[in-house]
């Protein structure tokens, strides 16, 4: 009796199936471009290439300098806070996440990640000019590749160490 069920069942659900693809299409309203969109363009237009500009270039060399000299910075920051992070973490090993010393450690962890995205503030911004120069060298001469790569390179093996401190100690929390 329950093969009979199924029989039935079956060829059932799919009847109820075809037939909602065959619903009232008048209900819905279209996706076609309505006129406004089209009047005031609103659809997505491709970002434009980045590119340093002439008079950007000469001062290159002073702009790659304070990026690195603000990811430095900030990883100072992120060293002196560290030891008291580990500390607090060390000390909320044993401790249930809620309770007062978990909840310190935890803060003192986000302190720690706060610094880091400093770090990458201006990571970000050497991003932007190593494509940029990285472009710029493919057509023509590399010089300012030469000025951002290792800038970026230093900035960005900072932030991985620190990724590796904040990844060791967020397991320690058992966060």
């Amino acid at each position: 009796m329950p093969a009979l069920s199924i029989r039935l069942a079956a060829p059932l659900a799919a009847l109820l199936a075809l037939s909602a693809c065959n619903a009232d299409r008048a209900r819905f309203p279209s996706l076609a471009i309505r006129p406004a969109e089209r009047a005031y363009n609103t659809g997505q237009q491709p970002a434009p290439p980045p590119s340093i500009a002439p008079d950007a270039t000469a001062d290159l060399p002073a702009r790659v300098a304070a990026l690195r000299d603000a990811a430095l910075a900030a990883h100072v920051r992120f060293t002196a806070q560290q030891g008291e992070a580990t500390t607090l973490i060390n000390a909320a090993k044993a401790a249930a996440p809620g309770t007062e010393a978990w909840s310190r450690a935890a803060i003192a962890l986000a302190g720690l990640s706060s610094a880091r995205g400093e770090g990458m503030v201006a990571l970000s911004d050497l991003d932007h000019l190593l494509i940029a120069a990285t472009v710029a060298a493919a057509t023509g001469p590399d010089a300012d590749l030469k000025v951002v790569g290792p800038a970026h390179r230093a900035v960005a093996d900072l932030l991985g160490e620190e990724d590796r401190t904040l990844a060791a100690l967020g397991n320690q929390l058992g966060g």
